[in-house]
C-alpha cells in the first residue's frame, strides 16, 4: 500500500510554496503584462477603426466634392460651347449681313456706271451715227 512519509509531505509543502512564489514572482508580473498589452492591443484596434472610419468619411467627401467638380466642369463646358454657337452665329450674321451689304453697293455702283455709260454713249449716239454716215457716204 501506498506509505505517505514525510519526504511527500515536504516535497508537497515545497510544491506549495514554489507555486505560490512563482504565481506572486511570475505568473502574476506575466498576467499583467499579458493583460497590459491586450489593453493596448484593443486600443490601437479601436484607434485604427476610427482612423479606418475618418478615412472612409474623408474619401466620400473627396469622391463627393470630385462628382460635383466634374458636374459644374460639364456645365461650364457646355455653357461655353453653346455661348460659342451663339457667338458662331451672331458672326455668321454679321458677315452675312456685311456681304449682302457690300453686294447691293456694288450692284448699285455698276448700275450708275451702266446708266452713266449709257448717258455717255446717248450723248455720243448721234456723232457716231453721223460718223457711220460719213464713212459709208464717202
Amino acid at each position: 500500500m501506498l506509505s505517505i512519509d514525510a519526504t511527500a509531505l515536504v516535497i508537497f509543502a515545497l510544491v506549495w510554496v514554489l507555486v505560490i512564489i512563482l504565481t506572486r514572482v511570475f505568473f502574476k508580473p506575466l498576467s499583467r503584462i499579458l493583460d497590459k498589452r491586450q489593453a493596448q492591443l484593443d486600443r490601437d484596434r479601436q484607434e485604427a477603426a476610427r482612423a479606418l472610419e475618418a478615412y472612409e468619411r474623408e474619401l466620400q467627401r473627396v469622391e463627393e466634392a470630385l462628382k460635383q467638380a466634374k458636374a459644374e466642369a460639364a456645365a461650364l463646358r457646355e455653357k461655353a460651347e453653346v455661348e460659342a454657337l451663339r457667338e458662331k452665329s451672331r458672326m455668321t450674321a454679321e458677315l452675312q449681313a456685311e456681304s449682302r451689304a457690300q453686294l447691293e453697293k456694288a450692284r448699285e455702283d455698276l448700275r450708275r456706271q451702266v446708266e452713266q455709260l449709257k448717258r455717255e454713249l446717248d450723248g455720243r449716239v448721234a456723232e457716231i451715227a453721223a460718223e457711220i454716215e460719213k464713212r459709208m457716204l464717202d
